[in-house]
């Protein structure tokens, strides 16, 4: 049996299933999931949400304060932003691995500078702790954003996703499980990851596509393993998938290995 929990806000959406054990060969992920390496998209993918509902919750993201800032920092300069992500993976955790320290990189992408930008636009003061997976978590889904502002136009059915590189994290065993489960949980159903990480957090939206998630979360658990995340996690993983995938998928005639971010 296995179970997943997804906890919101005070509740905990509790789901499990019996599934057929499968070979943990290279054919499959490393979580048994039932996605192939070599054939994540379906060849017709849900759509559950219509665009137009799509485009209203990304103009509610991007009136957020911190939606704003982090837009600042990508816009500094995106040639250094995307330099960034190429250079760290989910599992930065400290700025001591790619040779700087905090003080330096606030100074790189102009942290005071947003700050002050982003206060006096919304005219009230604005304070802001800073942490390495945080850095990488906002410019991931600016730059996500920059590139597809209203939907996920970059999934094309029967895509094939080429294999993540970890610069950061290769050998880090709770890192390639959760980008793994992440991974095909946006092979199963690439649309609806993508609503959810436009959504606000907390919102009626988000919520619902919680329980679009649902069949494709479940699906992606190996037998006899338990995960619990809360909407926040599951934002940030899926949001890593979503930025690999779109970045890493080409045809399936074509050799997935040639495919570079």
């Amino acid at each position: 049996m296995k179970r997943l929990s997804i906890v919101i806000g005070c509740a905990v959406v509790l789901v499990s299933a019996p599934v057929a054990a499968q070979s943990n060969g290279d054919d499959y992920t490393p979580l048994n999931s039932r996605i192939k390496r070599k054939n994540q998209f379906p060849t017709e993918p849900r759509r559950t949400f219509d665009f137009k509902k799509t485009s209203s919750v990304s103009k509610k993201r991007s009136k957020a304060m911190l939606g704003q800032f982090s837009r600042c920092l990508y816009n500094r300069s995106n040639e250094r932003s995307l330099d960034f992500l190429a250079k760290t993976d989910f599992g930065f955790h400290a700025f001591e691995q790619i040779g700087t320290d905090g003080g330096k990189l606030a100074k790189l992408f102009g942290f005071e500078d947003c700050l002050g930008r982003v206060a006096d636009s919304n005219n009230s003061g604005l304070a802001l702790r800073f942490f390495p997976s945080g850095v990488r978590q906002w410019l991931v889904e600016t730059a996500y954003f920059d590139r597809y502002p209203d939907e996920a136009s970059w999934v094309k059915p029967g895509n094939v996703v080429g294999d993540r590189s970890y610069p950061l994290s290769e050998n880090v065993a709770h890192v390639r499980v959760a980008m793994d489960f992440a991974d095909c949980v946006v092979g199963q159903d690439p649309y609806t990851s993508d609503f959810y990480f436009r959504t606000s957090t907390g919102s009626d939206e988000e919520k619902q596509a919680t329980q679009e998630l649902m069949p494709s979360l479940s699906a992606c658990i190996t037998e006899g393993q338990q995960i619990q995340l809360n909407p926040s996690s599951l934002r940030v993983w899926l949001g890593e998938a979503l930025w690999h995938a779109s970045n890493n998928s080409a045809p399936a005639e074509a050799d997935s290995s040639e495919v570079t971010q």
